[in-house]
Parts: C-alpha cells; structure tokens; sequence
C-alpha cells in the first residue's frame, strides 16, 4: 500500500483500485481495509476505487477490468503494484484477463518470504499445468 501512496504522489490523476475479497476468520474484506489504510495516509477516496467480490489474484484482476473500463470508457494504462515475491504470478494473471501494465514492486518483510515464496511456486506451476481462462477485449 505504501508503494501505492508512493505512486499516486508522484502522479496526481491516478487511482488506485484495491481489490480483495473476505477471507475465513476476516471481519471485512481485503479492499475497505486497503481503503482505510490509504485515507488514513491521506489519499482521497476519490482517487479509490474498491471491488470487494473477488476470491482470487485471477478476480481481482478480472474483477478490477470490469469496474475500470466503463468509468474510463477511452481505455485506460495500469500499473501493477506488490509484492515482489508475486509480480510474476500476478504480472501473468493480468494479462490473461486483457490487462497490460506497468509493474511496480513492493518489498516484502523477510519473516514471511519463505513461506510466500513457496506459496508462490506452487501457484505458478498451477497456472503452467491449467491456466486460467483468457480474456479478450470486450468479454
């Protein structure tokens, strides 16, 4: 989120879309509380736009599009912020839902990389073996 506030500093049009479902043992979803986070930081809630239905990086990627596109209806350019450890994953689900962007990542403590990390294999073999399905202009 800090990389987020970093970016929209230094490009005062952007918005920034947190995009995240609920989770077991959660008592909101991922994006109010991104949300919080970045008007506690004092980013506007104009500049945020929150999607709360998505269960996967695939959604949230998917999920994301189809809230973007009919507010920026001449297109828009994205840039992809997190965590180091996921950009590939995350870098490729975006393109499999239409979406091209620009990556920026964040650090990531390193108590939580280990784990992460394997996480993240384990995610991108899946993709390797059944990707998901592809998106296409317009869908």
């Amino acid at each position: 989120m800090d990389r987020a506030i970093e970016y929209c500093g230094k490009n005062p049009v952007a918005v920034i879309v947190v995009s995240g479902g609920q989770g077991p043992q959660e008592d909101i979803t991922e994006a109010p509380a991104m949300e919080r986070y970045l008007i506690d930081k004092g980013i506007p809630q104009s500049r945020i736009i929150k999607e709360e239905a998505s269960t996967s990086t695939y959604e949230n990627f998917l999920f994301a599009r189809k809230v973007l596109e009919p507010r920026f209806q001449q297109g828009f350019s994205a840039v992809l912020i997190t965590n180091r450890f996921h950009m590939y994953r995350a870098s490729k689900l975006a393109r499999y839902t239409g979406i091209t962007a620009n990556r920026l990542g964040a650090p990531t403590v390193w108590y939580i990389v280990p784990v992460n990390y394997l996480r993240e294999m384990l995610a991108v073999v899946r993709i390797w073996v059944k990707p998901p399905a592809r998106v296409t202009q317009g869908s």
